[in-house]
């Protein structure tokens, strides 16, 4: 019998008793829909964090203030200041950019709206640090920052929270505590970075904001910016060792500043997504394993009730290999068309969970489906249907036709 003669004759027995086809293979379908989504959710993750990763272009390491130890007691956070910041700007065994950060919030006016909003005072470097583009007008420069003008940039949702549109705020004043600052340009949106929006912020040169909004020389971070190529360690004991030298820390004391590379605890983030998404999916696979045994035991049933049809294929010239070919076909078919039919249901789930995540959420959730995750569950569908009928299959080829043909 011509193998396609023997799928054709498995399609014919499959829809000869469709509900109990339908039944059998719902474990399958289940098993292969949790499969796909529980990869795609955790693929679709990796793919977030990698996007989220290439939004803040170089790598970028966070200088920030720590506290003093004295007589083994941590006490009082000493600041880092602005002098900190310009001494690693002008470091030069190594290549890095610099950048410092203020940021509080602030009561923002323009016309007769208002709303409370971070204002963040950098150099005029800060947007080349964190590759921010500036849709419309331009940013601000370093004379600027030196003379302390009252200048400003604006995050792309700045105009919407306000109530009006770019056109109407650019090149004019907004209030920034009641204090006029002229608005010189527009950032292009950015989205969502973690638990702040870079859309929704207000930029100020560092020097004004240190003398007429905030008063004071302290920094929340300092942002160092590295080739993606250099050596992290390697950076990280420069940037300490300047640290150390301007806070005059010596030789066997602890430091009283931080550096963070955050890009660490993204690899950290990778690595225990990819474990729980293994995890996960290795508990939706033990549904296709309980299937598996369904369709062995649907299988088994199947001989029971074709005993006299198996009784008559033999007494007319069908070899046991033919037999047991034709039931292991027949198992593998109904687990490949569940297999099928989980993968749409679980493209389904994926998609939902990615328009609901991306709508409510805070992230842009990519609907991703790998297709090495469709092509590995139909795969380990057909070899649970291939493991579970070899023994169906066998019982069915060793059949006794004489006995067969008179089984009632």
């Amino acid at each position: 019998m011509l193998l396609s003669e023997i799928i054709f004759t498995s399609l014919a027995s499959l829809r000869g008793n469709p509900v109990r086809t339908i039944l059998t293979a719902l474990a399958i379908v289940i098993g292969i829909a949790s499969v796909i989504a529980m990869l795609s959710i955790g693929a679709g993750a990796q793919k977030a964090l990698e996007e989220e990763i290439q939004t803040l272009g170089g790598r970028i390491l966070w200088v920030g203030s720590g506290q003093r130890n004295r007589g083994g007691v941590k006490r009082d956070w000493v600041p880092i200041e602005i002098k900190d910041a310009t001494a690693l700007r002008n470091f030069e065994d190594f290549e890095w950019e610099v950048s410092a950060e203020m940021k509080e919030r602030r009561q923002i006016q323009f016309g007769n709206a208002n709303f409370n909003a971070n204002v963040g005072a950098y150099w005029s470097n800060f947007f080349d640090v964190r590759d921010f583009e500036i849709e419309h007008g331009r940013s601000f420069s370093e004379k600027e920052d030196l003379a302390r003008e009252r200048v400003v940039v604006i995050g792309a949702d700045v105009p919407k929270e306000l109530k009006t549109s770019y056109r109407a705020m650019l090149n004019n004043e907004l209030m920034i505590n009641g204090i006029p600052y002229k608005v010189i340009g527009v950032l292009k949106s950015r989205g969502s970075q973690g638990w702040e929006s870079p859309d929704d912020e207000v930029y100020v040169p560092l020097m004004t904001a240190s003398a007429r909004i905030f008063g004071s020389k302290n920094l929340r971070s300092i942002m160092v910016k590295i080739p993606n190529d250099a050596n992290v360690e390697e950076a990280m004991l420069y940037i300490e060792g300047v640290m150390r030298v301007q806070h005059d820390i010596g030789p066997g004391q602890e430091n009283d500043f931080r550096i963070n590379d955050w890009f660490q605890y993204r690899d950290l983030e990778r690595q225990a997504t990819a474990i729980f998404t293994a995890l996960l999916t290795g508990i939706a696979s033990i549904s296709l394993l309980v299937g598996g045994i369904g369709v062995m035991n649907i299988m088994l049933v199947s001989v029971t009730e074709r005993t006299r049809e198996i009784g008559l294929r033999k007494a007319l010239g069908a070899t046991n290999k033919v037999i047991m070919l034709q039931f292991i076909v027949e198992a593998v078919l109904l687990c490949v068309l569940g297999g099928i039919i989980g993968v749409l249901f679980g493209s389904l789930l994926v998609y939902i969970f990615s328009y609901f995540a991306s709508t409510f959420g805070d992230t842009d959730w990519p609907f991703y489906i790998p297709i090495s995750a469709i092509l590995g569950s139909l795969g380990f569908a057909a070899a649970v249907g291939l493991f579970f009928g070899i023994w169906p299959a066998r019982r069915a080829a060793q059949l006794d036709p004489a006995v067969s043909l008179r089984y009632e």
